[in-house]
């Protein structure tokens, strides 16, 4: 049989499934159907199969009639199968400037996010996506490019979560094969041809250039996705082994042996893969591992986590802090102690704040600029409070007599109208604003000659 031609196809579409173990007699299955020829070639072998399926489609209103004509051919297509269908439109371009993402990334997001919930709301075992062969090629390529562990090697692996890819044991030209023999109707995405997204670059210039060099390519790499797999298992596997010889858990806290780790070959990679969960990055796992950085009482953060080194021990523990969207009340000391008097760390919105009181005449380490804070403790009331700005918020800038709104402040330094939003200020319990956090700090608190103990805050940049 020819490769792509229907028999094939079909025989290789079963094969598959059973090997992988992707769907059981049992399963209903949703379809994520674009309109695409890969999606709509998922429907066709998915009717030849008999596996019980709905169809979903996402209209991101970003291709005006074109996207119109597309949600029309997959409700005709769902309707003649005689299949559920369910259709979600979105507008995308407002979603993206509201995240600060991309609109790949923001379609990629509420595509996923929607039917995960029609997914559950109704009942499906798995949503089923039409990646072939040629997208997971195109997916490694972008991943060496981006710099990538084991895992990016694998690509887009065949199932995660709820969801599995059952095309990707074909490549492209099998495909269209199939559905120019099957008879099968659908539409192009104009928007493919584009070299200015990353994906078509690779897939319009840098892979015909590679299969020029092996005409093999596709099955080559089928082979090396299959080997990378089993890599990244016998890896997990020892890494899991090292863990339990090297760490233990007492409460909410994960101590680490340094003695151990440091028997083991790369220790920086084995902490990194320690406590990656908690959001440390493998240059912060170097540093702390860094003979410069060995001392006890370091301390080092993740967004969520600190890593504290206490003698031969790193102790990771959660970092005190709110939900989401915060207030984060802080509570400081307020006697008449000489000397530096350690206060709160705590976490709001991805950022870490260090708190601390002090003698103001004593000298301080703090760094100067906007990442700062001193503010005379005797002016303060407290708690402290950390929240988001809100529209209406004031302060009188450091330096400046008058009052200015906080949205305007952010407008003056040109910040990113996808960072506003995240933007943060430290009030006094009067709700009266200390600190634009990171930006600008408030007048009226400022320290003087006159101040005899200071607030000191300093926000950890990562």
């Amino acid at each position: 049989m020819t490769p792509g031609s229907i028999l094939d196809m079909h025989g290789r579409f079963v094969k598959y499934i059973q090997r992988q173990r992707l769907i059981t007699d049992k399963n209903r299955i949703l379809l994520a159907v674009s309109s695409g020829m890969d999606s709509m070639a998922m429907v066709d072998l998915f009717v030849k199969s008999e596996w019980p399926f709905a169809i979903a489609h996402c209209n991101f209103q970003l291709r005006g009639t074109d996207a119109d004509r597309d949600q029309q051919l997959v409700e005709r297509t769902a309707k003649k199968l005689d299949v559920p269908f369910f259709v979600q439109t979105f507008d995308t371009e407002a979603e993206a400037r509201k995240s600060g993402e991309s609109i790949q990334m923001a379609a990629r997001r509420l595509r996923y996010e929607w039917m995960e919930k029609v997914r559950s709301d109704h009942g499906y075992q798995a949503i089923a996506t039409a990646h072939h062969r040629d997208d997971a090629i195109e997916t490694l390529l972008i991943n060496i490019t981006r710099g990538t562990g084991i895992s990016g090697l694998k690509s887009i692996p065949v199932k995660t979560g709820h969801i599995i890819r059952p095309l990707l044991f074909a490549n492209r030209d099998e495909i269209t094969t199939y559905c120019r023999e099957a008879g099968i109707s659908f539409r192009e995405d104009c928007s493919n041809l584009e070299v200015k997204y990353a994906r078509n670059k690779i897939r319009h210039q840098v892979l015909p250039a590679l299969k020029d060099l092996n005409p093999s390519l596709p099955s080559t790499l089928a082979r090396f996705f299959e080997r990378m797999e089993a890599t990244e298992a016998i890896l997990n596997a020892m890494i899991e082994q090292q863990k339990q010889a090297c760490t233990r858990i007492e409460g909410d806290q994960l101590l680490i042996s340094m003695p151990a780790l440091r028997e083991l070959p790369w220790p920086h990679y084995f902490l990194f893969e320690f406590i990656r969960d908690f959001g440390f990055s493998e240059s912060i796992c170097k540093a702390v591992l860094s003979d410069k950085e060995m001392q006890p009482g370091k301390h080092f953060y993740s967004d969520t986590h600190e890593a504290l080194i206490d003698r031969e021990v790193i102790i990771v523990h959660p970092i005190k802090s709110s939900d989401a969207s915060g207030p984060v009340y802080v509570e400081m000391p307020l006697d008449d102690q000489i000397g530096d008097t350690p206060g709160s760390t705590v976490a709001l919105a991805g950022l870490i704040l260090h708190f601390y009181t002090g003698d103001a005449e004593k000298e301080t380490d703090l760094p100067d600029g906007p990442h700062a804070l001193m503010a005379d403790i005797s002016k303060l009331t407290f708690p402290l409070i950390l929240r988001r700005w809100k529209a209406g918020d004031t302060l009188m800038p450091l330096g400046m007599k008058g009052k200015k709104k906080v949205s305007d402040l952010l407008t003056d330094v040109k910040l990113p109208l996808h960072k506003k939003k995240n933007v943060l200020v430290l009030t006094t319990a009067k709700n009266e604003i200390i600190w634009v956090v990171g930006v600008r700090a408030d007048d009226r608190f400022k320290i003087t000659p006159w101040t005899k103990r200071h607030l000191r805050v300093w926000l950890k940049i990562s």
